[in-house]
């Protein structure tokens, strides 16, 4: 008796289930064949840990999957990309204005509980550029500075004002002056940051800010406004004679 009403219940579950599928189909249709339109994210950017909440400021872009958590502060005008991932679980975080944490980079502290370590904060300054795919934990990014793609920066370690430190660099705790170009695993100094290196950096962070409130834009959208956008940008033979996989 149990296996015959189980065997319903799953036939009656699945008939539900085809069903609405069929119903978001007809709607999406109607819609102007548009799939995805609604934002149906269940994603927090923003969450909060214990007693401590991320403060964010001004015109600052949180990409819809990034993930900004506890005790952390960001100045205005900063961007966290696609992936990111700002923990503030065992201490601070702070993110200067107008600097971008890139697709993919995770940011952590140290919260001096783990025999041999101490407790440290991450301090990134304002006008950092940290390209996607870095780590940067426990440590001090100062003005200005460049953290180029899947470099990792551990506890105590000091990326100096305007310095770079090359990419798939590891700083393992160590200070680097101001004005200096560092690369390597482990990372050593290669040569001072020069003229064309400051303007190169510059003009990235002016590109990257520019994408970000372009980006903020687009994610700020209801849906009917993203479906008339779409059908804006649609060729006039969009779709026809094109028959639905379903």
């Amino acid at each position: 008796m149990s296996s015959f009403f189980g065997r319903m219940m799953f036939g009656l579950g699945r008939g539900v289930r085809e069903t609405g599928q069929a119903l978001d189909r007809v709607g999406c249709k109607i819609q102007g064949n548009l799939a995805f339109v609604e934002e149906l994210s269940r994603h927090r950017r923003l969450a909060p840990l214990y007693d401590k909440w991320p403060s964010v400021g001004k015109k600052v872009f949180i990409a819809p999957n990034a993930s900004v958590i506890g005790d952390v502060q960001i100045r205005d005008g900063a961007s966290v990309w696609y992936g990111a991932v700002l923990r503030g679980d065992v201490n601070s975080i702070s993110i200067g204005a107008n600097t971008t944490i890139g697709e993919d980079s995770v940011v952590h502290v140290a919260g001096g509980n783990v025999p041999g370590t101490e407790a440290r904060a991450a301090v990134v300054g304002d006008d950092v550029v940290v390209d996607p795919g870095a780590v940067i934990h426990a440590c001090e990014v100062k003005d200005g500075a460049w953290v180029q793609s899947g470099s990792i920066l551990l506890d105590g370690s000091v990326l100096g004002k305007g310095s770079i430190l090359g990419p798939g660099s590891l700083l393992t705790g160590k200070t680097v002056p101001d004005g200096e170009y560092w690369a390597g695993s482990p990372a050593v100094k290669v040569r001072d940051v020069n003229e064309t290196d400051a303007q190169v950096a510059a003009q990235r962070r002016a590109a990257i800010s520019q994408l970000a409130a372009e980006h903020d834009h687009e994610h700020l959208k209801t849906a009917e406004q993203r479906h008339h956008s779409a059908e804006n940008y649609r060729p006039p033979n969009f779709g026809k004679g094109v028959q639905a996989d379903h």
